[in-house]
């Protein structure tokens, strides 16, 4: 099998969705039903099975983030990737009574892209459940007080809210948080073991991590004028936080999102 085959298309294409998937997966919000439907149905092809995993992780991990408020950050990771191990194969082994009896075409209208949201998390709901249960009730130790990572009170907009107008600040912030608290689950790592452990090429975790590092080498994250990378900007807020000040750092996280992403992938392209 030739090295174009295996990786599902050409050096370039594969590129381009490296890019396209890095930017995406530093925001939760934005779960897109049709990609599970797509991934689902042609879940052989690995674009369309890392859409889908990246789309489970984008509706399990606000629901370990509820649970585990105030635990280990590694806990939250833990419990995320098992649940979406689990979740992800009780999709497998029932597409048919889950999904496409349901929907056997892709729903493109609103209404129906919210049911199928919906049945998929509610089966996400119970996986995040058993994998949470599983976690000693006793371990704590989270860096932060509790809730400032609460994706609840933080209002993140998921697709079965209303629309919540924010002012610019407090998008960016929220956002920033966001970006943060996936920073300190490790997702990009979670995520890559789960495309792994599902048979996407290893060569597309290799590209993945690449274009990661060519991110932090050359659009560095600056917070109050210093270059920082994810393990500094901990220990920067773990200081602002004994003063009650770090809104703005937060604001620095994103604004650092949408320079790089600028860099990256241009407005247009």
């Amino acid at each position: 099998m030739s090295r174009e085959r295996k990786t599902g298309g050409s050096t370039g294409r594969w590129d381009a969705f490296v890019r396209s998937l890095y930017f995406d997966i530093q925001k939760v919000d934005g779960v897109k039903p049709l990609e599970i439907w797509g991934g689902l149905k042609e879940i052989a092809d690995p674009r369309e099975l890392t859409r889908l995993v990246q789309n489970l992780y984008k509706i399990v991990i606000p629901l370990a983030n509820e649970s585990l408020t105030g635990r280990e950050f590694s806990e939250h990771s833990r419990a995320s990737k098992e649940a979406v191990t689990a979740l992800l194969t009780r999709l497998r082994e029932q597409p048919n009574a889950i999904v496409f009896d349901r929907f056997p075409d892709p729903p493109t209208q609103e209404e129906g892209q919210k049911q199928l949201y919906q049945a998929v998390k509610k089966e996400a709901a119970s996986a995040v459940k058993n994998a949470v249960a599983r976690r000693s009730a006793t371990e704590t130790g989270s860096l932060f007080p509790d809730g400032l990572f609460d994706f609840g009170e933080m209002r993140v907009v998921d697709n079965e809210l209303p629309f919540i107008i924010f002012t610019e600040k407090e998008f960016r912030v929220i956002h920033g948080l966001m970006i943060v608290y996936l920073w300190l689950i490790d997702f990009e790592s979670i995520l890559m073991e789960s495309l792994e452990e599902n048979g996407v090429e290893h060569e597309v975790m290799v590209r993945y991590w690449h274009f990661s590092r060519k991110v932090a080498k050359e659009v560095p994250l600056v917070v109050q004028g210093e270059t920082t990378d994810p393990r500094g900007l901990v220990l920067h807020l773990s200081e602002r936080l004994k003063q009650a000040d770090y809104l703005d750092v937060f604001e620095a996280v994103y604004r650092w999102y949408e320079s790089a992403q600028e860099t990256f992938i241009p407005a247009g392209r």
